[in-house]
């Protein structure tokens, strides 16, 4: 699978569906980061909600998380145009494609404007193997799980240069919502890893719980997504943290993504099938990464301030704001 078969849209026009597509930047230097999103809402018939698509823009800033800004603009759903090759995607001036991402979000709470072009060294994770997604309501995939980022940010007037910065690209869909889960992303110049803990609602209606993760660091890689292995690995799902440990044959990989709660910025999702889910990121959070065989450490990877991490569920996290 190539990155134009990971981002082909799956719901399009599909009555009770959602899908997102969404880019990941942190600039460890300046210990800052940036959440984008392009996104389609189609509520299935009889729901509350309204079909649409929608703009968003978040941005975090480790050492003053006073400023952190999120905004979300809506459109009707047909705004959001896609080819699928070359794939792109064009929202109302906004573009997202193989190569890049560029938009602009101007609101009550003030504005972001983005002009990001990247490279990407890595073949796309897919969270479950393709053959076996329609088991789940939910379908993830690192399309990009390894980019080096270079553009500009500007937000409320202030300009952020990014050179090379690591990010990734995701896209998800589905008929539903997760009920709850877990997600960490983290890049680097020689690693990533990406993965997910989530509670999510089968194709035959049975709540399931697994856990998926994939990682490149050094010369080793390790793709834990064969469904099996991914419901035999529950692990818990916390606003504290994403812990997930995954054992491969002899080798362990053990990650932990720990946010502080005054980085998480709230958002709402409307769910296709009706309600909400409730979902807390940061682009901030502090990554420990260790691969071992039995007691030989083989890799391990520790960036303090540069990984995303998400907490989302059914109930409104305490102490946290939904800003949109």
């Amino acid at each position: 699978m190539n990155s134009e078969a990971a981002n082909a849209p799956r719901c399009q026009d599909r009555p009770g569906s959602y899908e997102a597509w969404y880019v990941t930047v942190s600039d460890p230097p300046s210990r800052r980061g940036f959440w984008l999103r392009y996104t389609t809402m189609n509520p299935a018939s009889g729901t509350a909600a309204e079909a649409h698509s929608a703009l968003w823009a978040f941005a975090f800033d480790r050492d003053h998380p006073e400023t952190n800004w999120g905004g979300k603009v809506t459109y009707p759903l047909g705004a959001l145009r896609i080819s699928r090759l070359p794939f792109g995607l064009r929202l109302e001036g906004a573009a997202l494609d193989r190569d890049g991402s560029a938009g602009q979000i101007h609101n009550e709470h003030g504005s972001a404007t983005w002009d990001l072009r990247w490279e990407s060294r890595e073949p796309p994770f897919p969270f479950l193997r393709p053959r076996w997604q329609a088991l789940s309501s939910v379908a993830n995939i690192g399309a990009q799980p390894a980019l080096s980022v270079s553009g500009t940010v500007e937000l409320n007037g202030r300009v952020h240069r990014l050179d090379a910065a690591p990010g990734g690209q995701q896209h998800t869909w589905g008929s539903a919502h997760a009920l709850a889960w877990n997600w960490g992303f983290a890049s680097g110049a020689d690693f990533w890893v990406d993965g997910a803990t989530s509670r999510v609602r089968s194709r035959f209606g049975r709540v399931i719980v697994g856990t998926a993760v994939g990682a490149h660091a050094g010369a080793h890689t390790f793709m834990f997504n064969g469904p099996v292995q991914v419901l035999r690995n529950r692990g818990p799902i916390s606003p504290d943290g994403w812990r997930a440990t995954a054992r491969l044959g002899d080798r362990t990989l053990a990650v932990v993504i720990k946010p502080r709660l005054e980085d998480l910025i709230g958002v709402t999702y409307d769910d296709p099938r009706g309600g909400s889910r409730y979902c807390y990121h940061t682009e901030v959070a502090d990554l420990d990464l260790r691969l071992t065989r039995g007691s030989e450490l083989l890799a391990h990877v520790n960036r303090p301030a540069s990984a995303a991490f998400e907490y989302a569920s059914e109930t409104p996290l305490a102490g946290v704001p939904l800003t949109t």
